[in-house]
């Protein structure tokens, strides 16, 4: 099976109480306002636009788009007029956005019944910009549909949260996310389990990770650095965190311009390298902890331990040898987590790494 062969709500792995409630809406009426909950990569939007395309499609078949009528194709191709997905402008999804978003829902749909409003990043609505689409919720036209993705419940406003439908996405079972990786990717079972374990049961992370180069030289990287630290060799592990600190920098900047709207303003074009940098920078202090959490299991419970990267047990099985005492990479797992905190807190990314690095090789 391919994951081109699947068709409507088949599409989503997992979430299958999102599918039930969802199909629901579509055989009998939709709600005017939904509140799509879940960490990144659990398949909210993938979610919405299937629901909106089940709810757009001219041929639907049991609640499910049929992915072969015109309007499916349009949708698919992100230039349908009646589906509109608002991103955030930089950091914020702005109180200009959200006017506009008010403004053109007076208008009625331009080719089906139903004008569907994503928002695709809830939570960087702050307080103003989501006042102003409070009415929207509340007393919609009746044509209209707004979907509001959100991933972390603390950042929801409660006059927000008292106006929708809340459906939560939950992280999918490794081994569930690993036989579909299978099934639909063709890649080998080690790979699958790795990345569904690696994911936490997030099928888009999982996904997008499949065939990436980038992130296969990191783990490369990520072995080295610790071997290094492991023996001592403090300058060989300061050298390869340099590596890490600017590893996928240049790739993940032009992604991210690739997506930039053209009348995006100069000053999110600026402030969007310094934050690729420090989720480049993240990105490898999780890969980091994710390893010295498999040393630190297989230091307590032998070589059969559960672990993460079990594509490369052998390896975790060598370096842990290098560790007398379980101790030693307890600290290591704490000190990972404290660099995190400061990464997060916008410290300077080469301070916290060298420091990181000089720990680990204690």
């Amino acid at each position: 099976m391919n994951v081109s062969d699947l068709a409507g709500f088949d599409k989503i792995i997992g979430q299958e109480l999102a599918k039930h409630v969802l199909m629901r809406a579509v055989r009998s009426e939709p709600t005017h306002a939904y509140l799509f909950l879940g960490l990144q990569g659990t398949g909210k939007m993938t979610t919405a636009l299937e629901f909106a395309k089940a709810l757009s499609c001219e041929n639907p078949v049991e609640a499910n788009a049929c992915g072969e009528c015109a309007v499916c194709h349009a949708i698919e191709h992100g230039n349908y007029p009646d589906i509109r997905i608002w991103s955030p402008d930089g950091q914020n999804t702005t109180i200009g956005q959200m006017r506009q978003m008010r403004e053109l829902a007076s208008f009625r749909p331009i080719r089906g019944k139903w004008l569907v409003n994503i928002i695709e990043q809830a939570d960087t609505l702050n307080e103003e910009s989501a006042n102003c689409i409070l009415k929207l919720l509340e007393e919609p036209p009746a044509y209209l549909i707004n979907i509001l993705l959100f991933r972390n419940a603390a950042n929801i406003l409660p006059t927000i949260k008292s106006r929708c439908q809340i459906i939560r996405f939950t992280q999918v079972r490794a081994d569930e996310l690993a036989q579909r990786l299978v099934e639909e990717f063709g890649i080998d079972r080690d790979e699958a389990e790795f990345l569904a374990t690696y994911s936490q049961g997030r099928p888009g992370i999982a996904i997008g990770l499949i065939g990436n180069e980038d992130f296969r030289r990191k783990r490369e990287m990520i072995t080295s650095v610790v071997r290094s630290a492991a023996s001592g060799d403090t300058w060989s592990a300061l050298k390869l965190a340099e590596t890490l600190r600017s590893s996928n920098g240049k790739a993940s900047m032009e992604a991210d311009a690739e997506d930039d709207d053209d009348d995006s303003i100069q000053e999110t074009r600026t402030a969007q390298p310094k934050k690729n940098a420090r989720d480049t920078v993240l990105q490898s202090l999780d890969m980091l902890l994710v390893w010295y959490r498999d040393l630190l299991v297989t230091k307590l419970r032998g070589d059969d331990a559960p672990i993460v990267n079990m594509d490369m047990r052998q390896e975790i099985i060598e370096q842990c040898a290098r560790y007398r005492y379980a101790g030693r990479l307890l600290n290591a797992v704490e000190a990972i987590l404290h660099a995190k905190r400061g990464i997060q807190g916008n410290a300077n990314a080469q301070i916290v790494t060298e420091a990181l690095i000089i720990r680990l090789s204690l």
